[in-house]
């Protein structure tokens, strides 16, 4: 039974990126200046190691919450760092968002562009000093190595890593394993899906925006 689920998934996953079709929304100007004023009120409540969760408005993000395992608010997920004056976010994404399927970094604005996502979401776990530099290392070595996206979804291998395996296991890294807890393996979705993260106990609502559509 869980063949054959995670077969279905990936069958979509994979036709979503080959026929991808653009619905991204007919924003006027100010509408767009407006959303990306709301990106920059959350840029001064950001720490590093925050989580950031999108909601993607295309095919390929529908199928993304349809993986979630309770909540379907968003889509995917990344790390957040502060480097010089830019916030950046690492996350792992594949197909035709990312080419070279390798550990993506980019500006907060781009990430959660209003033309192409409806809503954000800034979330934190609490981390020592200490467990807030050990993530800073792990992303930023994770990043240094090329880690490839996961195209086969398969949580027990870290070679390779799905979105929200990526900032679950750079997370639970940092906290020495603390976090190991809240693996599912017993049920299908197993692993950890994006929802499994922001509706963890552990982690703390920082500020959700809502784009105008």
């Amino acid at each position: 039974m869980k063949t054959i689920y995670f077969l279905f998934l990936l069958f979509i996953f994979y036709a979503c990126h080959t026929h991808r079709k653009e619905k991204q929304n007919t924003i006027s100007e100010s509408s767009l200046k407006k959303d990306f004023r709301l990106i920059d009120e959350v840029k001064p409540l950001i720490r590093d190691g925050d989580v950031i969760f999108r909601n993607g408005n295309d095919d390929v993000s529908r199928v993304a919450r349809s993986m979630n395992r309770k909540d379907t608010s968003f889509s995917h997920c990344g790390l957040l760092f502060r480097e010089n004056d830019t916030v950046f976010v690492y996350h792992a994404i594949g197909g035709i968002y990312n080419p070279n399927q390798k550990l993506k970094r980019e500006p907060i604005d781009s990430f959660c562009n209003p033309k192409e996502n409806t809503a954000l979401g800034v979330y934190r776990f609490s981390l020592t000093t200490n467990e807030e530099k050990k993530l800073d290392m792990v992303v930023h070595n994770y990043y240094k190595a090329g880690l490839p996206f996961d195209l086969y979804f398969n949580f027990q291998s870290d070679d390779a890593m799905y979105c929200s395996e990526f900032v679950f296991k750079s997370l639970n890294q940092s906290k020495n394993g603390a976090l190991s807890k809240y693996v599912r393996l017993d049920t299908i979705p197993f692993g950890v899906t994006t929802d499994d993260i922001y509706l963890n106990e552990n982690c703390k609502l920082i500020k959700r925006q809502y784009f105008i559509e």
